[in-house]
């Protein structure tokens, strides 16, 4: 890990650019720019090195360029990349689908469905639920987060950076307190 982390040339130039063309609502605190991941380590354009906390979403679990994942995509490159299973459907799907219904707890049928994103998913469970119930009230819980999109926006109990001047939101939406036994300790 570098102690002194320098932003070089090549950083400004990447940022000047960013600054340029990425819209401001892609946020970012760290502005240095990824050259290179491997496991839990990022090195930047620069050669500085930095330990991935929090994962980029996508790596979390395994790792930046885990070897299973970078065999699997090379081998899925081969086939395809990524049809719309809504316009033709393709195997892998049908079998993640299978695997996921087995894996779920209950005795009972299960369906699975898998989409673009935690927000898509978020919309996808209301639409299911509401439609299910008949109800149109949803209740979420206060420190929640569900995503940018209208709805579930609507449903992030936090108002800055999320909602911020974004409304008016999804009506329906209610917040609920979520026990947290620290506010509850006595000093």
């Amino acid at each position: 890990m570098s102690k002194n982390v320098v932003e070089g040339t090549t950083t400004k130039e990447w940022q000047d650019k960013r600054d340029r063309y990425v819209a401001k609502g892609v946020s970012n605190g760290n502005l240095h720019i990824a050259a290179k991941a491997e496991g839990a380590i990022i090195t930047d354009i620069d050669g500085n090195r930095f330990i991935d906390f929090a994962g980029a979403i996508g790596v979390q679990n395994v790792g930046h360029r885990h070897p299973k994942v970078v065999e699997a995509v090379k081998k899925q490159l081969d086939e395809h990349i990524h049809p719309g299973f809504n316009v033709i459907m393709y195997p892998s799907y049908i079998e993640l689908c299978e695997k996921l219904s087995e894996l779920a707890p209950g005795n009972f049928p299960k369906k699975a469905i898998l989409l673009n994103s935690g927000a898509e998913a978020v919309e996808n469970a209301v639409k299911i639920a509401r439609r299910y119930t008949g109800r149109q009230a949803v209740v979420t819980f206060a420190r929640a987060f569900h995503g940018r999109t209208n709805l579930t926006m609507a449903m992030t109990a936090k108002v800055r950076p999320y909602k911020f001047s974004f409304g008016p939101f999804a009506s329906e939406t209610y917040k609920a307190p979520y026990p947290y036994y620290y506010h509850n300790l006595k000093a």
